[in-house]
């Protein structure tokens, strides 16, 4: 081999060792988070009307949305159901924007007063594609727990706001309750995993792109 052919075969074999040692690109986000490996979701049991259980199967296969909340919320809830209309409303118009439509799924932490049938009108109000579910209360507070989800019920009493155990509550007033919560959104991937936190606040195009390079890297 000549001196010429020699050196070829090394530059060539130089290259493909750097690019195989070459490292890839960090994942750049506007404003989710990453959970670094995911977090593997314990199974649920819930409720979603007219289709019956809604479980961890449920969400596999898909890339979903989380938003934990319930129908009588002031101010929270239809905020942010709203922002989520807007986004799914921007990847119909160009659906190339995104590799897989995402399904938002909508869960209420109170289904004391909020029926799976009550809440799945309420989501489907703001997006036809909105998924309501819920369960019993238990279900609902260990899936939330699970997921980092804050919630808990707030009574106004005298001029006070007070966090009331079951038997504090005066007679008459047990529904006379608001629920503060969390306004975090959270991305499952498709194999059920916890995959990014969107934290508050959202802007519809600004999670579509970073919904869009999670896809895309994943």
């Amino acid at each position: 081999m000549t001196t010429t052919k020699l050196s070829i075969v090394i530059l060539c074999l130089g290259l493909l060792l750097s690019g195989c040692n070459k490292q890839p690109e960090k994942l750049t986000l506007e404003s989710a988070m990453l959970l670094p490996g995911g977090k593997q979701l314990n199974d649920f049991n819930l409720i979603h009307f007219g289709q019956g259980e809604f479980t961890l199967d449920s969400i596999k296969d898909d890339w979903s949305l989380f938003f934990f909340g319930y129908t009588r919320c002031p101010d929270v809830c239809p905020t942010e159901l709203f922002t989520l209309a807007e986004m799914m409303n921007k990847i119909e118009a160009n659906p190339a924007a995104v590799k897989a439509v995402p399904q938002v799924v909508f869960v209420s932490v109170d289904p004391q007063q909020d029926s799976p049938e009550a809440l799945q009108k309420y989501a489907g109000y703001y997006h036809k594609s909105f998924k309501g579910v819920t369960g019993e209360q238990e279900e609902v507070n260990k899936l939330a727990a699970h997921i980092g989800i804050f919630h808990e019920r707030v009574y106004h009493l005298n001029g006070k706001v007070l966090v009331l155990q079951d038997d504090q509550i005066p007679a008459g007033l047990e529904n006379s309750y608001l629920v503060n919560h969390s306004a975090t959104i959270i991305l499952t991937n498709p194999e059920g995993n916890m995959h990014a936190v969107f934290s508050a606040p959202h802007d519809p195009e600004v999670m579509i792109r970073d919904l869009a390079a999670i896809q895309q890297a994943w």
